[in-house]
């Protein structure tokens, strides 16, 4: 099968959506997928995404000339991905043209830029991490488009109903992790090779710092915790965070190392006694949509998990799995963190059924679902 894998995204990059791009190209190639990334051309950037992401296989990659003002605010990022779209759509029309025509598929990074895909007349496949509203231009596209991949049934629900869009041709597929990467090292040696104390309780959050995840949370649960339970939050700076949450009268155990590479990860979990996972009913994103990749990562490492109890998270684990919290409330997740921090029965139950259920969530496993859902729809 040729595959045409489009995303309109900076390859290689720290952010999760680059991780999971580039692990699900990885996983088609080694299910024998002949595949080709298609990415907009920067300037400056680090190429080798193998290397980046310590992948088993080379991943080949065609970066279009497009205007780089990404960063530039709304208008430039509209802009640039205006110039991206014009630039895959004439390559693959190409393409076409010269019989090396195969399937599209295309990973949903912004509001528009799958678009061209309709007129290339080639078999197109849509990844949707987020609800689509009901407009001219989605009703368009979903009425030509072939399948939809989501991560999650309550947008799988949204679509069918909103767009009017069969749920046979609807995979539910959430994201996955790297059962090879991820594999739990004790606590002790963990804190040794990062010097952290034995002597402390770590409760770990991990991921980039945006305003809809709900990080102000943290402040007033950690405050009210006692003087040996520390909050580590990895992902931006201390600054940033108050930058972002606007407080500033953060308590002493909140702790800060900052940004870390993927690779690194495995190695912080281990050192936590127990690891977080938030969300926020303020924000639809947050709260219907996301399926973190940190989720599945932490059902990997043998820790108990805390998770704030939204419909989203809710679609991936069950009290099973991980302690809950309800969304936004400060003491009712102190509460959750004391009981977790004395591994009482029922939680090493949790932390046991949660790895079992890690393995459920490979992104082999997902790439050959996805590739047998496309096989599936192509014959039909």
């Amino acid at each position: 099968m040729k595959l045409y894998y489009i995303a309109n995204a900076r390859m290689p990059h720290k952010k999760a959506y680059a991780i999971q791009i580039a692990k699900m190209c990885e996983a088609f190639i080694n299910e024998g997928v002949d595949l080709e990334l298609i990415v907009p051309r920067y300037a400056n950037e680090a190429r080798d995404i193998k290397k980046y992401y310590n992948l088993t296989t080379e991943v080949k990659v065609k970066r279009l000339l497009s205007i780089d003002l990404y960063a530039s605010g709304k208008w430039g990022f509209f802009l640039s991905s205006i110039s991206f779209m014009v630039s895959y759509f004439f390559y693959l029309f190409l393409k076409k043209l010269r019989g090396k025509g195969g399937i599209v598929y295309i990973i949903d990074m912004d509001t528009f830029s799958f678009l061209p895909s309709v007129f290339l007349r080639m078999p197109y496949f849509f990844e949707t991490h987020g609800g689509k509203t009901k407009n001219f231009i989605n009703l368009f596209f979903f009425k030509h488009i072939s399948g939809v991949i989501v991560i999650n049934n309550i947008i799988k629900k949204q679509i069918a109903e909103k767009l009017a869009f069969s749920k046979e041709r609807i995979l539910v597929w959430p994201n996955g992790i790297d059962l090879d990467l991820f594999k739990e090292i004790s606590k002790k040696e963990a804190r040794k090779k990062l010097s952290l104390s034995l002597d402390n309780k770590i409760i770990m959050y991990s991921g980039r710092f945006y305003g809809w995840k709900g990080l102000d949370v943290l402040v007033s649960a950690a405050g009210t915790l006692p003087d040996n339970i520390f909050i580590y939050i990895i992902g931006g700076s201390k600054e940033e965070f108050i930058s972002l949450t606007g407080k500033n009268n953060l308590s002493s155990n909140i702790i800060f190392p900052g940004e870390k590479l993927y690779t690194e990860m495995p190695l912080w979990l281990s050192a936590a006694d127990a690891l977080l996972v938030l969300g926020t009913k303020y924000d639809t994103q947050s709260y219907y949509y996301t399926s973190p990749m940190k989720v599945f990562e932490y059902l990997a490492m043998n820790r108990p998990i805390i998770a704030s109890k939204t419909p989203a998270i809710c679609d991936i684990v069950s009290e099973k799995e991980v302690v809950f919290y309800e969304p936004d409330d400060p003491k009712d997740l102190a509460d959750k963190i004391l009981l977790v921090v004395g591994m009482t029965k029922d939680v090493k139950n949790k932390v046991s059924a949660a790895r079992k259920k890690a393995e459920s969530f490979t992104w082999k496993k997902r790439a050959k679902d996805i590739l047998n859902f496309i096989k599936n729809i192509q014959s039909k």
